[in-house]
């Protein structure tokens, strides 16, 4: 099953209305938002951590960046950013580079920053480099099954 089936197969599960937007293929979320004709703050973009005998993905809003520091304070467990071969070998069924809008559906803890909350609606990466999935923020904490959630990012420096 590839990334987006398995997306659409999770939010049907979870009677989460959505639809599917195409884009040029792009290889950065800033690119992505421009591609998508959307302000990056409504994109979420997913960042595989790891800590002590963990890994897990940080949702954030695309214009923001994580302070670790913040984030590994608030769970007790010191974080570093995973290399695009832990990526790899997590989501095999994305495109190279890709952490897909809904970790979740694949077995891996996230934790999401509040920021993302602050917009209507949320655009996610459906799991290669030209579509997203769009859904209402409302909801989120369906999506996203209860995980964890706080304030750990800052505006992303240029």
């Amino acid at each position: 099953m590839n990334a987006l089936h398995k997306i659409e197969r999770y939010l049907d599960e979870h009677l989460i209305p959505f639809d599917i937007v195409a884009h040029p293929h792009t290889q950065t979320s800033a690119e992505t938002a421009r591609a998508a004709g959307i302000d990056a703050s409504r994109l979420a973009k997913g960042v595989l951590l790891e800590g002590h005998d963990c890994q897990m993905v940080a949702m954030i809003p695309a214009d923001q960046e994580i302070h670790l520091g913040k984030l590994g304070l608030d769970h007790g467990v010191e974080f570093s950013l995973a290399d695009e071969k832990s990526v790899g070998a997590l989501f095999s069924d994305c495109e190279p580079g890709v952490i897909p809008g809904l970790p979740n559906a694949w077995g891996v803890e996230i934790v999401w920053d509040d920021a993302l909350m602050a917009k209507p609606d949320i655009y996610l990466e459906a799991g290669d480099h030209e579509r997203l999935v769009h859904v209402e923020t409302r909801y989120l904490r369906e999506m996203f099954d209860d995980a964890p959630h706080c304030h750990f990012t800052q505006p992303r420096m240029s």
